[in-house]
């Protein structure tokens, strides 16, 4: 994948997710029977931030507080995630689909999204204000991991912000909808933006 284009855009049916390498592993089945909620991750490092969609994340330590989430290699949130040590995570409401598509039509900034869709959390990331509940998080560890760094990070702040939502799932996403509810081709988020 070429992280020097600021988009790429998929135009075949067949290639409208996110390529998780899933083909070669041979649990890929096993995996797909779990439901996993779509959270937005967002990171900022004072200049540049990014945004991505993303379900490999959770919660991995009540003592202290802990999430772990994956950052895939290709997108430059993760070299921002680095520089900044911070990310939050906002669990995306079933309400918030047209705003998902939206992202994934190539609305990936907060220009682009809108000022008013946010609040900031204590280390600064983006918040979704519409989102069930997010988590603010700095990190702890960094671990190479193949196509994923894997950042694990202490819970600095949290709040559920709409708990009579229900949570936008991967399931739903990906299998129960219209195969083309998207305007255009999938846009995914490569590149950040500057602040």
């Amino acid at each position: 994948m070429d992280c020097n284009n600021s988009v790429k855009k998929i135009d075949s049916e067949d290639d409208d997710k996110v390529d998780s390498k899933q083909k070669f592993d041979k649990y890929s089945s096993i995996y797909d029977l779990r439901s996993r909620g779509v959270f937005f991750v967002s990171t900022i490092d004072g200049n540049r931030a990014h945004f991505h969609f993303g379900c490999w994340s959770t919660q991995c330590s009540h003592e202290p507080p802990r999430m772990l989430t994956c950052f895939p290699k290709e997108f430059e949130g993760t070299e921002i995630l680095k520089k900044s040590g911070v990310w939050a995570l906002s669990m995306v409401a079933s309400d918030q689909e047209e705003f998902h598509d939206h992202f994934f039509s190539g609305d990936q900034s907060i220009k682009d999204i809108g000022e008013d869709k946010f609040k900031y959390a204590e280390t600064g990331c983006p918040i979704l204000k519409d989102a069930v509940a997010y988590f603010d998080c700095k990190v702890s560890s960094l671990i190479d991991n193949g196509d994923f760094i894997i950042a694990i990070g202490d819970i600095v702040q949290g709040e559920a912000l709409h708990p009579e939502k229900k949570t936008l799932n991967v399931e739903y996403v990906s299998t129960e909808r219209n195969q083309h509810y998207r305007k255009g081709p999938l846009t995914l988020p490569y590149k950040g933006f500057d602040l």
